[in-house]
């Protein structure tokens, strides 16, 4: 008897689990080959492609809010890729930084993960 329900509690967690996940995976964008080495969110697949800047405004962008929880080389892409001409600085969360501002720096400021914590500005 409690091999049974063992074995019927076990089934039916193992379906929970796997059902979900694939009722909510997201479809492979057509344009992604086999060779990718990881996978691209589907919210950064357009983001994530070589070409022109994301929007007619990019030169004068000074926030980039869509780089949040991204990991940072990312993030560092798509700011270069917006605005070449900014220096980029990784610091890692809670450290110390001077106050002066700079029109030519962005920081990109991430956890113990690598992960963006701070919407990165230019400043």
């Amino acid at each position: 008897m409690k091999k049974t329900l063992l074995a019927a509690l076990a089934a039916a967690s193992a379906t929970a689990l796997i059902a979900p996940a694939v009722a909510t995976a997201a479809p492979e964008p057509a344009d992604v080959t086999a060779t990718t080495a990881t996978a691209v969110p589907a919210a950064l697949a357009a983001a994530a492609l070589p070409g022109a800047p994301a929007a007619d405004h990019a030169a004068t962008r000074t926030q980039w809010p869509e780089t949040l929880g991204l990991p940072r080389a990312w993030a560092e892409k798509l700011i270069l890729r917006d605005r070449p001409d900014l220096e980029i600085e990784h610091i890692p969360e809670g450290a110390l930084v001077t106050m002066d501002y700079r029109e030519d720096r962005v920081r990109i400021v991430h956890n113990a993960l690598g992960l963006v914590s701070q919407v990165p500005a230019i400043g």
